[in-house]
């Protein structure tokens, strides 16, 4: 079963930085493995040294907060590109492919839009066609940054079942983003970020419980809403 990892923490904290930065779109910074220091692993395997395209075919997708998506392509079209280009599918047939495509598409209601550019879909079936982009790519782990940003609380809660479900399916989900009450309701581990540094870590109580955490980021409004939510 894979986990989903939440990180949270106010503008300029350094979330995205991060993110790229184990995604390789930053310089990733030398390895210091004597003071343990900057280490990216991939099921044990340090890849500081690894090139983006690498990493990607090895499990690791990442999804910014600005769309990614081709627009003038059709849905399928946007799909179609991983079995094209992705070496996870390069000796292998369309209907496989397909089957996976037919499969998550339905998943996630967007079956009927298969021939619409993806240019008219609303903000959250962009997302979702994103999701479901990364996930036929085979992925070990996908990293989100603001995918909730622009979505309606409709597409909110599918997105969110979305993560759950594959979380369920060994697949590991690291997410990013402003609506904190989400988050804390489906990560199993939380890291709070402050001025480039982790100040808190741990569960849901664990985050509201912290005095830093509390006074910094969240708010006393924010603790006292989320905490009687979540007892």
């Amino acid at each position: 079963m894979g986990t989903i990892v939440a990180l949270l923490g106010p503008n300029g904290a350094g979330k995205t930085t991060l993110l790229k930065t184990i995604i390789g779109l930053h310089q990733t910074p030398s390895a210091n493995t004597t003071l343990n220091q900057n280490l990216i692993w991939l099921d044990g395997e340090l890849i500081n040294a690894w090139p983006i395209a690498r990493r990607v075919t090895q499990g690791l997708v990442y999804l910014p907060q600005q769309t990614s998506l081709f627009q003038q392509m059709s849905v399928l079209d946007n799909l179609k590109l991983v079995y094209d280009y992705h070496p996870a599918w390069r000796l292998q047939s369309w209907p496989p492919f397909w089957e996976e495509c037919t499969r998550w598409l339905e998943h996630t209601s967007l079956t009927a839009t298969t021939k619409q550019q993806a240019a008219t879909l609303s903000g959250g079936q962009k997302r979702k066609l994103e999701v479901v982009r990364a996930l036929l790519m085979q992925p070990k782990c996908i990293m989100l940054d603001e995918p909730f940003a622009g979505v309606d609380p409709k597409s909110i809660y599918e997105l969110k079942k979305i993560f759950i479900d594959t979380a369920q399916s060994g697949i590991a989900i690291l997410i990013s983003d402003h609506h904190v009450d989400q988050l804390l309701s489906m990560a199993q581990q939380t890291y709070v970020i402050l001025n480039g540094q982790v100040v808190c870590s741990g569960n849901s109580k664990d985050i509201l419980e912290n005095k830093l955490t509390k006074d910094s980021y969240l708010g006393n409004q924010f603790y006292n809403e989320m905490s009687q939510r979540l007892s």
